[in-house]
């Protein structure tokens, strides 16, 4: 559910650089954030030299009239890797693509939650949404890829094409039913080793770090106070961890 805009000097790109800023940014969305291909809403603006301003050396990065403002407002509860190698990989396709100099690649992320956006008809889609199963097609990429790559193929793929391709996606509930179902089960079992990626997984589906919280402190009662204090010791260093990196 990204918007995004992109503000930059008349005549300074061509109908046919702009289209493919505007692929490379959605294709890069897609890669990094798991954006559906068809959540396309953007907007350019080109500015009067008397309306655009920009230091030409702040941060010892030297910039041109060709410097392109890219503002995205997302859906938070994206990791600070996420975003980083978000900016990393836009940056060298766009200088690819246009091409044009990384230097003029200027890139800010608009954190928002459902309850910030209407697409029409004066209704909160998305908060509406988030409790439902609507949302369930939204593909989710697994870690198994990044940890295990090449060493365990068939476990990487059964990961990414049954487990993340067709469980997840199914319908009949919605992700952040399903994120509170695995995390709790995770405690139930004791397995903090899994519970880093699926909290922030549970975050970025709609739970907050207050609810997984008091999640946990409620099967204390059920799953044993030691595995309940454990995954409250994985879950204080992600939530505080994330919140860190999102100050910096």
């Amino acid at each position: 559910m990204p918007f995004i805009r992109v503000s930059y000097l008349e005549q300074q790109y061509e109908a046919c650089q702009l289209e493919r800023v505007s692929q490379t940014i959605m294709s890069a969305l897609v890669r990094h954030f798991h954006v559906p291909e068809d959540d396309l809403f953007q907007v350019f603006h080109a500015h009067k030299s008397e309306e655009f301003y920009y230091s030409k050396n702040y941060l010892d990065i030297e910039r041109s009239d060709e410097l392109l403002y890219i503002q995205i407002m997302l859906k938070s509860g994206r990791t600070r890797k996420q975003k980083t190698n978000f900016y990393e990989d836009l940056a060298e396709q766009l200088s690819k693509t246009i091409p044009m100099r990384k230097e003029d690649v200027f890139i800010v992320l608009v954190d928002s939650e459902f309850e910030d956006w209407s697409f029409g008809n004066g209704i909160a889609q998305m908060l509406q949404r988030s409790g439902r199963g609507d949302m369930a097609h939204r593909e989710i990429v697994s870690s198994a890829r990044e940890s295990f790559g090449e060493f365990a193929p068939a476990f990487v793929g059964y990961s990414e094409d049954v487990l993340f391709g067709d469980l997840w996606r199914r319908e009949q509930l919605s992700l952040r039913d399903r994120s509170m179902i695995t995390v709790t089960a995770l405690v139930m079992g004791g397995m903090t080793d899994e519970l880093p990626y699926h909290l922030r997984l549970a975050v970025e589906n709609g739970l907050k770090s207050e609810e997984l919280v008091e999640a946990i402190t409620h099967l204390a009662f059920y799953a044993g106070w030691p595995r309940a204090a454990s995954a409250l010791q994985v879950a204080k260093g992600v939530f505080l961890s994330d919140s860190a990196e999102a100050l910096v």
